[in-house]
């Protein structure tokens, strides 16, 4: 049971929204029509602005990879450059992308370095690095609270979400290796926490990851076609992924298909956003020369997609065909995945694992802000992955089968039936449809309006759009329920 817990979590809707600002200048609400319009109101218009904005976040990191080369070639002890460099960088990003709301960054930064060298002291007697992170949890939410204008908020949550997982996990391992307290100055933490590849779209990466990318990783790195080829599929597949978002529901209109098909063209619409961030966020981490970290715990990084794209934030055929909700969890923000299990599950656990569950489950939804959408959607999906979890562990016993969450190995001994048997494959199709099911029920309130995107979905909002849809997922989730009871 345990196996499955820290996974029950999600960390789902890790886009972080800091795209919006030119989204909403593209026109997007217009009359479905053919393709000639499709084409000239959406697709040449949202062509150009991606690739306006996101060129000079490739541009940049690509400078600072060069930069990195050639100081660990001609000042190969002097990476106070690089962490300067990095911090600059990383300011000029913020600073052309983010109009307002830097104040909240500044006092963020500050507060948290001079938390982590006091942590320093007397670590055995005082937990410091719990308190930090209460802190820059309670700091967020509080400057949500006091932030009056929803824009401002808007723009700068992603920043700051970002800027606190590191906070976290920066706290945490400081305290656990003493290495790292020796590398931790106030240029490496600026560095770090301005790094120019993640600090706008994320995705978080650790302290020593960090370390390693501008250290050792430049010495192995090679500017050769493998990996500016490995930036263009990442920009590729962003844009593919943004013209999707944006125009591919202009053909679905509400009067005339059925309200499922509607309620599809949204949910992917939303999906297809997520993507975009993800793959944009993939080509400033290969632009930037950083090296994939594999948890050797869970292999959840897998070598031969990164070989590919060069770094792993989102797998997007995990979440289209889903043989779960729980590996849905784990594709939608891999790295996200092992912050919460590393720095916050684990933490917890020698607590309780319950404690652990729900304290994750809070920490994932707080991250995200204070929207009821965001909660209502990420406690469907944990209720939905522990009633699937029993219920198909419940069904290998029964029917010796390989349908457990996990797919089983191929040479599978502990199942009679393996995964190409009839009944199996049956019964895994099965759950798949209704993940699919799922993701269709929860994406379809995460429309496109941008004057919700903005100031944040209602509490009425969410209902009627379940409502239209007869609450379909919840009956569906209560049926199985009390099939996993009798059974």
């Amino acid at each position: 049971m345990s196996e499955y817990l820290y996974s029950m979590y999600d960390e789902n809707e890790d886009f972080y929204d800091t795209y919006d600002d030119y989204n909403e200048r593209i026109l997007r609400n217009y009359e479905a029509a053919g393709w000639k319009d499709v084409y000239e109101n959406c697709i040449v218009p949202s062509f150009f602005q991606i690739s306006y904005y996101a060129i000079p976040f490739v541009a940049v990191n690509i400078f600072m990879c060069i930069c990195n080369k050639l100081q660990a070639r001609y000042l190969p002890s002097h990476y106070n450059i690089t962490h300067a460099l990095s911090f600059g960088s990383g300011l000029f990003l913020i600073y052309n992308t983010i109009e307002h709301g830097h104040l909240y960054l500044v006092q963020l930064f500050i507060s948290v370095y001079l938390l982590i060298k006091l942590s320093f002291i007397d670590q055995k007697r005082i937990r410091l690095d719990l308190l930090i992170s209460i802190y820059t949890m309670a700091y967020l939410i509080l400057s949500e609270v006091l932030e009056k204008d929803p824009k401002v908020w808007h723009h700068i949550r992603g920043v700051l979400m970002i800027a606190v997982m590191k906070s976290i996990s920066l706290a945490m391992d400081t305290r656990a290796d003493r290495s790292l307290r020796d590398r931790f100055s106030i240029i490496s933490f600026l560095g770090y926490i301005c790094s120019p590849a993640n600090c706008i779209f994320g995705p978080w990466i650790s302290f020593n990851d960090y370390l390693n990318s501008i250290t050792r990783s430049k010495n192995k790195l090679k500017l050769n076609f493998k990996y500016f080829a490995q930036i263009s599929i990442n920009l590729a597949l962003c844009i593919l992924c943004l013209l999707f978002s944006n125009c591919a529901d202009s053909f679905l209109d509400a009067d005339n298909f059925w309200k499922w098909v509607v309620a599809y063209g949204t949910a992917f619409s939303f999906r297809m956003s997520h993507y975009f961030v993800s793959f944009l966020s993939q080509a400033t981490m290969v632009a930037s020369g950083t090296v994939p970290s594999v948890d050797q715990a869970t292999k959840s990084l897998p070598i031969k997609q990164s070989q590919y794209f060069g770094y792993t934030i989102v797998r997007p055929w995990s979440i289209e065909l889903p043989r779960s909700l729980v590996h849905v969890v784990v594709a939608w923000n891999v790295p996200m995945h092992n912050f919460l299990k590393q720095y916050i599950f684990r933490s917890i656990k020698p607590s309780g694992t319950f404690a652990a569950v729900f304290l994750t489950y809070v920490t994932s939804s707080l991250l995200h802000g204070l929207n009821f959408q965001l909660w209502a959607t990420l406690l469907t999906i944990g209720v939905w992955s522990y009633v699937e979890y029993n219920i198909r562990s419940k069904l290998a016993q029964i029917f010796s089968a390989c349908v457990l969450v996990n797919k089983c190995s191929n040479t599978c001994t502990k199942h009679h039936l393996g995964q190409s048997r009839p009944m199996t494959i049956f019964i895994n199709v099965i759950f798949s449809l209704l993940c699919i099911v799922n993701l269709i029920y929860l994406g379809a309130i995460f429309d496109s309006n941008s004057q919700l995107q903005t100031e944040g979905y209602s509490f009425k909002h969410t209902l009627d759009k379940w409502q239209k849809l007869d609450y379909a997922s919840h009956w569906l989730l209560l049926l199985v329920y009390i099939f996993n009871w009798i059974i």
